[in-house]
């Protein structure tokens, strides 16, 4: 066959077909976007005023954040196959602040004791208070009694399990250290304080009730 025929030959397409898979997970089969981005209760995932408004109307402009970064807030690693920006490094810096700032809160005192220096009671430390204030527990039934986890990007291998069973208690108070990161974040380490000390010690209830509460229980 001469070159000339072979260039005016048609060149033969070929056409790939590509399925995405909705519904229940099937191995080997590429899900659909559509559905892989949306939460089990139909909330899809991205920046909107219904998305955001539980975690914007809690911070107020006092200590707003960016829309991206409140979404980043509450999207844990679990969802989506952690493609999109998730919260665990937020999460690990807010924690570090939390649990400076609820250590000088338990030891500031004004009762004195042996082992009061400069002012600082450090006998609290180590104490059930001063250990449940940041714990988990205590922040994540934070997160759902001001309703700060009602819109959350998460998975859970079973949702329809109680709050601690179905990994919620443990992803809402994730999303509360990660708050907190945000916070500091974008306005630094002392207003993420303030926001500390009027949106969680002056909340009702606040973190301190819902701590006494909960080693209340423990101890019964």
């Amino acid at each position: 066959m001469s070159i000339r025929k072979i260039l005016t030959q048609p060149r033969l397409t070929q056409v790939r077909s590509i399925y995405l898979h909705s519904g229940t997970r099937v191995a080997g089969l590429k899900r659909d976007p559509e559905q892989a981005f949306t939460t089990n209760t139909g909330i899809k995932y991205g920046i909107s005023e219904e998305n955001l408004k539980y975690i914007k109307g809690f911070l107020g402009d006092k200590y707003g954040i960016s829309d991206e970064l409140a979404l980043q807030v509450i999207t844990h690693k679990s969802f989506g196959n952690g493609i999109k920006p998730f919260n665990e490094k937020l999460g690990v810096m807010g924690s570090k602040i939390m649990n400076l700032f609820f250590a000088k809160y338990v030891t500031s005192t004004k009762t004195p004791t042996e082992m009061t220096i400069n002012g600082l009671n450090l006998d609290p430390l180590g104490s059930p208070m001063a250990k449940e204030l940041t714990a988990r527990l205590s922040n994540g039934l934070f997160a759902k009694q001001n309703q700060l986890n009602t819109i959350m990007f998460w998975k859970s291998f079973n949702h329809d399990l109680s709050f601690e069973s179905s990994g919620e208690l443990r992803i809402s108070a994730q999303m509360i250290y990660a708050l907190v990161g945000a916070v500091t974040f974008t306005h630094g380490k002392q207003v993420a304080e303030q926001f500390l000390h009027e949106k969680f010690l002056n909340a009702s209830p606040s973190i301190e009730d819902i701590t006494a509460r909960i080693i209340e229980k423990n101890s019964q």
